[in-house]
């Protein structure tokens, strides 16, 4: 990304050996060394207020009306 943008946050998935970042409304997928598996766009406007990852699921808390989304790792 740009402009110095800071992380909101980051989550590491142990069974998978998998990184994940968020920041505005923007979602990647790195490896252990770094290296960008998938990213994704949201679209909704809001900022991350912070991810997790427990199981199959990565959780992400959207900022301004707080709502939590729920997506299924493959």
């Amino acid at each position: 990304m740009r402009n110095n943008l800071p992380v909101q946050g980051i989550a590491y998935d142990k069974k998978r050996k998998q990184i994940y970042l968020a920041f505005n409304d923007y979602l990647f997928k790195t490896n252990r060394a770094g290296k960008v598996l998938t990213s994704g766009h949201f679209h909704t406007g809001r900022e991350f207020e912070g991810i997790c990852v427990n199981d199959s699921y990565l959780y992400a808390e959207l900022a301004q009306r707080p709502e939590l989304l729920r997506q299924k790792i493959k």
